[in-house]
């Protein structure tokens, strides 16, 4: 049986420490280099930032939501439950788009754990779930443009530049890219169809 580590304990706070506070720091300072952001225990860090400090909303294109990775909880850690209602609670939205079908028993998205989460909370326009178009993902890839992203407010963002190897740069300081990002997501968000 593997064994899920939770990258917010002791252990891996002490490991991780110089990572966690360069992000930390590039928060504080919206500063406008980039960052790698290249294990899992570093995508959740930056995930739960995004969400601890989203001020109106938090874009995510992913592939399937995974809960787990590397035995690293991913998107089924409560830390990010936690940070994910409470940007809910003060009003900001959460809009998730995939590509593939939900990591999920029997692909039902009410058993996603961060959805089940968001799902807890009443106010129900504030999670928007949809799976992306097949022709809007194909698009993206004939552009030769094979990426995930977040944007946090149309300011921050993670790219996925190795969705396989989880190899991603992120920034708080270039809002021309987050923004052009959160356009790219909008439009496709258009197209995509609603999953709850």
């Amino acid at each position: 049986m593997t064994t899920v580590l939770d990258p917010f304990d002791d252990a891996t706070w002490g490991r991780e420490r110089s990572y966690f506070e360069q992000i930390d720091s590039a928060l504080r300072g919206k500063s406008d280099m980039l960052i790698g952001n290249g294990r899992p225990a570093h995508a959740l860090y930056l995930i739960d930032k995004f969400f601890a400090n989203a001020t109106t909303q938090v874009r995510l294109f992913s592939g399937c939501l995974k809960q787990e990775a590397q035995s690293i909880k991913l998107y089924a850690s409560p830390h990010i439950h936690r940070t994910m209602e409470a940007l809910i609670e003060r009003g900001g939205r959460l809009s998730i788009m995939l590509e593939e079908d939900i990591d999920a028993p029997n692909g039902n998205a009410r058993e996603h754990p961060l959805i089940e989460a968001a799902l807890a909370i009443d106010d129900s326009d504030s999670l928007q779930l949809r799976k992306a178009a097949k022709s809007s993902v194909d698009h993206l890839k004939e552009a030769d443009y094979h990426h995930h992203w977040t944007v946090m407010d149309d300011w921050a963002f993670r790219l996925e530049i190795d969705i396989e190897k989880y190899r991603a740069a992120a920034c708080f300081g270039r809002p021309d890219v987050a923004k052009a990002l959160a356009s790219i997501f909008d439009r496709m968000f258009e197209k995509a169809k609603p999953i709850i």
